[in-house]
C-alpha cells in the first residue's frame, strides 16, 4: 500500500516520463505510436476546455476594426486576453500553421479570409483544407462566411463564438 504522497510522486514521475517520449515522439513523427502504446485515441471526444486557460484562435482578416471583435466577446462574457487574432496578411502568410496540432493552447480556431499558402502546410492546398481533412488534429473549426465566401464580420464573429467550445465551457 502507498502513501497519497508516493502516489502523488508516482504520478509526477509517470507525466514527466510520458512528456518526453512524446517530445521525442514529435520530433520523429510518431505521435500516433505513442498514443497507440498507450490506447489514446481522440476519437473519444474532444479534450475538456478549461474557460480561464484556453484560448480562441482568430485567423483571417477582419472585415472591420478588431476594437469592435473585442467588444462584441465582452458582451458574450469572453475576455480579450481569451482571444488571440490573427488578422494582418504577412502575420497570416508566416504563421506556423504546424503548431496548431494537437493544441492544448487554443481551445476553437474561428476561420476566415487567409493566403493560400501559411508556413507549416507540408503539401496542402490550404491550412483550412487541411484542418477539414483531419480535424482531430487541431481545435475545433468554426468557418466565419458572408454571403457564402470567407468573411470575418464583428456578427458572424459573434455567432462564431456562441459555437466555440470555448464559450460552451464557460
Amino acid at each position: 500500500m502507498y502513501s497519497q504522497g508516493q502516489i502523488s510522486r508516482i504520478i509526477q514521475k509517470i507525466v514527466a516520463k510520458v512528456s518526453k517520449e512524446l517530445e521525442l515522439a514529435q520530433e520523429y513523427d510518431s505521435v500516433d505510436e505513442v498514443m497507440e502504446k498507450y490506447g489514446i485515441s481522440f476519437d473519444e471526444g474532444p479534450m475538456p476546455v478549461d474557460s480561464r486557460k484556453s484560448k480562441i484562435l482568430v485567423f483571417g482578416a477582419l472585415a472591420g476594426k478588431s476594437k469592435d471583435y473585442i467588444m462584441a466577446a465582452k458582451k458574450l462574457g469572453i475576455a480579450q486576453e481569451n482571444i488571440v487574432f490573427v488578422s494582418d496578411y504577412d502575420e497570416l502568410k508566416r504563421y506556423d500553421t504546424a503548431k496548431l496540432e494537437y493544441s492544448l493552447e487554443y481551445s476553437d480556431i474561428i476561420y476566415g479570409p487567409t493566403p493560400h499558402k501559411t508556413t507549416g502546410m507540408g503539401d496542402e492546398n490550404s491550412f483550412l483544407a487541411k484542418i477539414k481533412r483531419e480535424p482531430n488534429k487541431y481545435p475545433k473549426l468554426i468557418v466565419a462566411t458572408a454571403n457564402e465566401s470567407l468573411k470575418l464580420t464583428v456578427t458572424n464573429f459573434k455567432n462564431a463564438l456562441t459555437n466555440t467550445r470555448y464559450f460552451e465551457a464557460m
